[in-house]
């Protein structure tokens, strides 16, 4: 019994740990703007979420949802420090908040569930995981946008898809929302995901190394 609380209270310890580092990152991403990089002038994409699903993989679904909602909170300063700018919908906490708390549940649920295939390498289910995370972040925020500003994106994402020579009529419904969300994919979210896979897999790939040096060491000192 006396073994039991150490090894509880450093499980608590590292999942506070986790949700700090990677909370405290997400807002150096926010101020910074570094969390916002621009591809060619012409595509915009975040990595803001990032600092929650790897909060999910290493700690669990509670840190990530942490995490995920510093995320949120700082979407939502943003705009409102920004005075709406070009995303005036993220003055809603329906929109800049709400949505990210997915991440985390998705990310958890398909990281467990590729971490329960045999001899699955954890790097490559995290990696994946972060995928369907960065997927989710996209999914659920502009289904939100659609929920409560349906008429206002669907005009913007017209005006947008004329100007790309796409002819497009009668956005309305579910059949407007997966246009608009089809097109988002095929701009930031496509490389938004590229991007996630590339810093999961490189990021995660970095600890566990460091994780299986310290106990092949710690089994050499026993």
């Amino acid at each position: 019994m006396n073994n039991a609380k150490p090894k509880v209270n450093r499980s608590l310890n590292y999942k506070i740990a986790v949700t700090g580092i990677f909370g405290a990152l997400s807002l150096v991403l926010m101020f910074t703007h570094l969390g916002y990089i621009s591809i060619g002038g012409f595509i915009a994409i975040t990595i803001m979420h990032i600092p929650a699903i790897l909060a999910t993989i290493l700690a669990g679904l509670i840190p990530g949802l942490g995490v995920a909602l510093i995320f949120g909170v700082t979407s939502l300063i943003q705009a409102v420090i920004s005075g709406g700018g070009s995303n005036p919908f993220f003055l809603n906490p329906m929109v800049s908040i709400v949505p990210r708390l997915m991440i985390p549940v998705v990310t958890f649920l398909i990281n467990k569930l590729f971490n329960a295939i045999p001899k699955m390498p954890r790097v490559i289910s995290g990696t994946i995981a972060s995928a369907f995370g960065t997927l989710t972040n996209t999914v659920c925020v502009m289904g939100a946008i659609y929920i409560f500003y349906a008429n206002d994106l669907i005009v913007g994402m017209t005006e947008t898809l004329s100007k790309m020579g796409f002819a497009v009529e009668g956005l309305s419904g579910v059949k407007g929302y997966l246009v608009i969300l089809g097109a988002t994919l095929l701009t930031n979210g496509l490389w938004e995901i590229v991007g996630a896979v590339i810093l999961t897999a490189a990021i995660l790939g970095s600890i566990y190394l460091v994780e299986n040096k310290k106990s092949k060491l710690s089994k050499m000192d026993r």
